[in-house]
């Protein structure tokens, strides 16, 4: 039963059955060389995203890399940088988890 089955429409027969076809045997040829490692061209990989996507991305790649290196300062310059591209956007919530984000890494560089 369908999606379109449901508000009335005609039921199928069930006592009708499709006849099995009976496969054929069909004798395949082996590729040539060059159709079988042709990688594909670098004009047909998709590129998604934006310039404020990319830079988001960068910005966050930035962030994990510089907690991890215990380089406060850079996190904390990243996280605002990314509290306001949030903000910008209109994005109040986003905007909101980075400033809480760049606020807890200075209290643990201050910490420290």
């Amino acid at each position: 039963m369908g999606l379109f089955n449901l508000f009335g429409g005609k039921k199928k027969e069930e006592g009708k059955a499709a006849k099995p076809v009976e496969a054929k045997a069909v004798e395949t040829k082996p590729a040539p060389a060059s159709a079988k490692a042709t990688p594909a061209p670098a004009q047909q990989i998709a590129v998604a995203g934006s310039d404020a996507g990319v830079k988001q991305v960068k910005l966050r790649l930035k962030l994990a890399a510089s907690l991890r290196a215990g380089e406060h300062a850079e996190a904390y310059k990243a996280a605002k940088d990314l509290a306001a591209i949030q903000a910008k956007a209109g994005r109040r919530v986003g905007a909101r988890v980075w400033t809480a984000e760049a606020e807890r890494i200075l209290a643990q560089q201050e910490a420290a």
